[in-house]
């Protein structure tokens, strides 16, 4: 399955209301709402929902982004997003050095082969004094220790991208009511001290 064709499944549940939030939606809204951007930038977009929520709060002028998914980036114009389809595992960014006051990307930097793409075009699109926000699943949390004291699969974490294998079994049950297998197309997992060593200057959400 391609990586386009994956995304393509996830488009449309980004949350529209606040009652949709999960607690890092929340957290992310209250950094945005501190500040007040003239352009912004989320890396992932998809379709669009919560961008648009984040250009609420910060009162950005201009909000961009970009996806893999085709599908996505249409939604993403009718919220009123400025969205263009990027491959950014891969592609640069199609924007100048310097060019957005915030950037976000938001559990997108464990699908990607080379994380160290994205970082670099983030950092160069950002203006010095700006601000990048990212969130991923943290390896270390506490129930994926527990999980791997007992023998089990890490959560986001599989070894197949057609089933979810050797996980906690009520916790796989939870994934399935949400019709997905457990993040099969994770692909590098960062603990907290990794993620920070690897990014220079970094908002970690937990």
């Amino acid at each position: 399955m391609s990586k386009r064709k994956y995304a393509e499944g996830f488009v449309g549940y980004t949350p529209k209301s606040y009652e949709q939030f999960e607690d890092r939606h929340r957290k992310i809204l209250k950094i945005f709402s501190k500040y007040k951007f003239n352009r912004i930038l989320d890396v992932g977009c998809g379709d669009g929902n919560f961008t648009a929520l984040i250009s609420k709060v910060c009162k950005a002028k201009e909000v961009y982004g970009v996806d893999i998914s085709e599908k996505g980036v249409e939604m993403a114009k009718k919220n009123g997003i400025k969205a263009l389809r990027v491959d950014i595992d891969e592609e640069n960014l199609p924007f100048k050095d310097n060019y957005f006051d915030a950037v976000l990307s938001l559990e997108v930097i464990e699908h990607l082969y080379d994380p160290d793409h994205l970082l670099d075009e983030v950092y160069r699109v950002l203006k010095p004094n700006g601000i990048f926000v990212l969130t991923t699943p943290n390896l270390a949390s506490l129930y994926n220790r527990i999980a791997l004291l007992f023998g089990y699969q890490p959560f986001y974490t599989n070894v197949s991208l057609r089933k979810s294998y050797g996980h906690i079994p009520f916790i796989e049950n939870i994934y399935r009511k949400k019709g997905i297998v457990p993040s099969p197309d994770h692909i590098r997992l960062f603990t907290v001290k990794s993620l920070k060593e690897n990014c220079y200057v970094i908002i970690i959400l937990k």
